[in-house]
């Protein structure tokens, strides 16, 4: 993760939370490289926790995060759905004007084999401005993110109109809510008067000058599309398998799966998307973001867009089309 893009990425939340605010006038008092360091070191030491799922094992990250937040004497509570699977809730109070937001996250990560990473994937390592790790963006780098906000409007003791809840979630698996599903389930009552939850999915786009040009929200997910094959051949022995083999016909057709390129469609919400996100998009790419439906007819183009993402949401890909 970019300590510099992190930073801007904390103003802009810390930022938009004090819409729901009485006032904002602590913000000046915020000593914003300080605060910077201490979000860079929590997020080295998230990253040290190692939460890969399986099994996940979120309750050492959850502790973690604990003890943070009681240290800045925020409470928080620590709440296990299964044996090593936990969940963590914290609630700065408001006034009751308007409703909570929640800033949530999940603790845990993909494996990593360390044989492909030039820093060790567990080690937090902070070099060249860059914080290695695995998680650092997905998704404990968003969890400091969260967490750096409570400490912050805590510490300048801001008057908020409406909640703020700190949430970092188990992972579902395959039988089982453990995650959000389940605190929702089992304790729907931390959720009271919540209109809004802040998690990952959406995106800031900074200019060149370091302020927010674009706030992009995600509208849909992918979906996994589960194919069944079944092929027959002719039996044979080992010694001479014969040319009707059974792998060797699901082998070709994993082979036309892999290479399959589905014809390119623009829905109507992503034309939009890009029309309206034309200007804060880099400007070699603002003429095409304006009609990328037309856009995408040049096959440079459409190989160029398939393959990189210009700093903006893209939702785009195989998967998407």
């Amino acid at each position: 993760m970019n300590l510099k893009r992190s930073l801007s990425y904390l103003i802009v939340l810390l930022a938009w939370i004090a819409v729901i605010s009485k006032s904002y006038a602590a913000e000046a008092k915020l000593d914003w490289t300080a605060l910077e360091d201490e979000a860079v070191t929590l997020l080295s030491r998230y990253i040290q926790v190692d939460t890969t799922n399986p099994p996940g094992d979120e309750l050492k990250a959850a502790q973690f995060l604990k003890a943070i937040l009681e240290r800045d004497g925020i409470e928080a509570r620590v709440i296990e759905s299964a044996p090593g699977r936990a969940n963590i809730y914290a609630r700065l109070k408001g006034n009751g004007a308007k409703k909570a937001i929640v800033l949530m996250h999940h603790m845990d990560v993909v494996p990593a084999e360390a044989r492909q990473w030039k820093e060790p994937p567990f080690s937090g390592a902070i070099k060249d401005g860059v914080i290695w790790g695995r998680g650092a963006i997905d998704n404990k780098g968003g969890g400091v993110m969260g967490l750096m906000t409570l400490l912050a409007l805590k510490r300048q003791n801001v008057q908020l109109k409406g909640d703020v809840i700190f949430l970092g979630g188990a992972r579902n698996d395959k039988k089982k809510m453990l995650g959000a599903g389940f605190l929702l389930e089992k304790h729907p009552e931390l959720f009271k008067d919540v209109s809004v939850v802040l998690n990952e999915g959406g995106g800031i786009r900074l200019g060149e000058d370091g302020r927010a040009r674009l706030y992009s929200v995600g509208v849909a997910e992918k979906v996994p599309l589960w194919l069944k094959l079944t092929a027959a051949g002719s039996p044979g022995h080992g010694a001479s398998p014969g040319d009707n083999q059974a792998v060797l016909k699901l082998i070709a057709a994993l082979a036309r799966i892999a290479t399959y390129q589905s014809p390119i469609k623009v829905v109507p919400e992503v034309q939009k998307f890009y029309a309206d996100s034309a200007a804060a998009a880099p400007a070699n790419r603002r003429q095409q973001y304006s009609d990328l439906r037309k856009a995408l007819q040049d096959p440079v183009f459409a190989a160029e867009f398939g393959a990189a993402r210009d700093g903006v949401p893209l939702p785009f890909r195989r998967p998407c089309r």
